[in-house]
C-alpha cells in the first residue's frame, strides 16, 4: 500500500488534543486574555482593577479612578520538529492520537509552558512555611490558605502546584486519591488530591528551583535610606514595582531575583480593612543584584511600599538602618510550591504566520486559547522531510498579591 499522509489540520488538531491533556499549569492560570492580542505589535495590556476607600458619614469624598496597566509580552516561541519517515506509516487520526512520538511530543511541549508558568511563581511575595521544609500535613499546608484569605485573596478558583516530595508526603495523609484513580486520562486529573482548604492541590515536575543568592545572613543588610515608600500613582503604569536602596552588605554578594524578605517594623496589612496584621510585610526581589565596594545594592521589588489610601499595603514606610531580613540560607535552592488564585498568572497564546512554502495548519482551543501551528516541508536538494509544531504566547503574573509560596514547617 502506498504511503498515506493526514491533512495539516488533522496533525495540528492532534497536537492540540494532545497537548492540552499534559498541560497542569496550563489549565490552572487565566486565559482570558485570549482574544486581546492584536497583530500590531507583540504585547497585551491588562487592567489592574481600581479600589477604594469607604467613607464615613454623608459627605462625598470624591476618590479618583486609577487603573494600572500590566503588560503582557508574547514572546516565547516554543516547537517540536521530527524527520518525516517516524510518522508517514499512520493513516488514522486514531493511529496518530495513540502515537507514542505524538504523545511524547505533547508532553515535552506541555511540560516547557508548565515551566514557563512555574517561573512566575518567584513574582509572589508572600511566601510561609519555613523554606527547605517539606510540606506532610494538612496542617502545613492550611498556612497557605490562611495566608491567602488574611490577604483578601477570593476563595474560588484557588489552586496549589507542588514538587513530587511535597505532593506525595502531603498525600499519604489521604485515602481514595485522585491521582491513583486508573480512569484519570488527562495529566491534570492524575495530577491532583482532594480538596484542602478551598484549595485544590497538584502535582507537577515543573516547580522550580530557587537558588538564593550569597547575600549574607539575616540582619546584615540593612535599609539605605528613609521615605522609600511611593504612591499607587506613581507606580501604577510601572508594572505594580519600585526601586529599593540597601546597605551594609559584603561588596560582591548576590541577591537574586525571586528572594522574599521583610523589614523590622513593616507590618503588612489587610488589603480591604487596612488593619495590620500581626507579621511583617513581604517583599520580593524581581531582578538580580549585586552589591558594589561600599555594599550598596539597588532592589527591584514588589508589593510596593504603600503606607496610605486605597492602595495601602503595609503600616509604614522602613526607616534607614532598619534590619533586612531573608527568608532561606544563603547560596541554598529551594523548591517553590505555591497557592494561587486563577487570576493571579495569565496565559496568552497568538497565532504565528502561516508559512509561505510547504503545508501548514492551525488549531486553536476556544476554551484556554491554546494555539498550535503545523507545518510540514521538504528540501528537495538533500532529500530531507520535516514535520514541526509550534506555539507561541507569553506568561505573566498579573497580580502577585493572589499568591503565595509555601514550605512545610519544622
Amino acid at each position: 500500500m502506498a504511503n498515506t499522509l493526514l491533512t495539516p489540520k488533522v496533525y495540528a488538531n492532534v497536537m492540540l488534543k494532545l497537548l492540552k491533556n499534559n498541560l497542569v499549569m496550563g489549565k490552572l492560570v487565566t486565559t482570558q486574555f485570549k482574544n486581546e492580542f492584536k497583530k500590531i505589535g507583540n504585547t497585551v495590556y491588562v487592567k489592574r482593577p481600581p479600589e477604594f476607600t469607604v467613607r464615613t458619614g454623608a459627605v462625598a469624598q470624591i476618590q479618583n479612578v486609577t487603573e494600572g496597566e500590566i503588560p503582557v509580552v508574547i514572546d516565547k516561541q516554543k516547537g517540536i520538529d521530527i524527520q518525516f519517515s517516524s510518522i508517514e506509516e499512520t493513516l488514522t487520526v486514531a493511529e496518530l492520537l495513540r502515537s507514542e512520538i505524538m504523545n511524547a511530543e505533547a508532553a515535552q511541549l506541555a511540560q516547557q509552558i508548565d515551566s514557563d508558568l512555574m517561573a512566575a511563581t518567584l513574582e509572589f511575595p508572600s511566601w510561609v512555611g519555613t523554606p527547605g521544609q517539606t510540606i506532610n500535613s494538612a496542617t502545613d499546608f492550611f498556612a497557605a490558605p490562611q495566608r491567602l484569605d488574611e490577604l483578601a485573596v477570593p476563595q474560588t478558583d484557588r489552586n496549589g502546584v507542588m514538587s513530587p516530595a511535597d505532593f506525595w508526603a502531603l498525600a499519604g495523609n489521604f485515602t481514595g486519591l485522585y491521582a491513583q484513580r486508573d480512569i484519570a486520562t488527562e495529566a491534570l486529573e492524575r495530577a491532583r488530591i482532594p480538596l484542602i482548604g478551598s484549595v485544590q492541590p497538584y502535582m507537577t515536575q515543573s516547580v522550580v528551583n530557587l537558588t538564593v543568592g550569597t547575600r549574607a545572613a539575616s540582619g546584615a543588610a540593612t535599609v539605605n535610606g528613609n521615605n522609600q515608600n511611593v504612591t499607587y500613582a506613581s507606580i501604577s503604569a510601572n508594572d505594580y514595582k519600585q526601586t529599593f536602596l540597601v546597605k551594609t552588605l559584603t561588596a560582591g554578594h548576590t541577591i537574586k531575583a525571586g528572594e522574599v524578605f521583610t523589614i523590622a517594623n513593616v507590618y503588612a496589612v489587610n488589603p480591604r480593612t487596612k488593619a495590620v496584621l500581626p507579621y511583617l510585610a513581604q517583599f520580593v526581589n524581581l531582578v538580580d543584584a549585586t552589591a558594589d565596594g561600599g555594599g550598596l545594592a539597588t532592589l527591584t521589588i514588589a508589593n510596593p511600599i504603600i503606607t496610605s489610601g486605597a492602595y495601602q499595603t503595609v503600616n509604614a514606610a522602613p526607616v534607614d538602618g532598619a534590619a533586612i531580613t531573608w527568608l532561606g540560607t544563603a547560596s541554598t535552592a529551594y523548591p517553590q510550591n505555591a497557592v494561587f488564585h486563577k487570576s493571579a498568572i495569565a496565559l496568552v497564546f497568538a497565532k504565528l504566520i502561516m508559512p509561505y512554502s510547504g503545508e501548514a495548519s492551525y488549531a486553536t482551543d476556544p476554551e484556554t486559547g491554546v494555539s498550535v501551528r503545523y507545518w510540514r516541508t521538504s528540501d528537495g536538494t538533500n532529500d530531507l522531510h520535516l514535520h514541526r509544531w509550534d506555539v507561541l504566547y507569553g506568561v505573566k503574573t498579573v497580580d502577585r498579591r493572589l499568591g503565595t509560596r509555601i514550605s512545610g514547617t519544622p
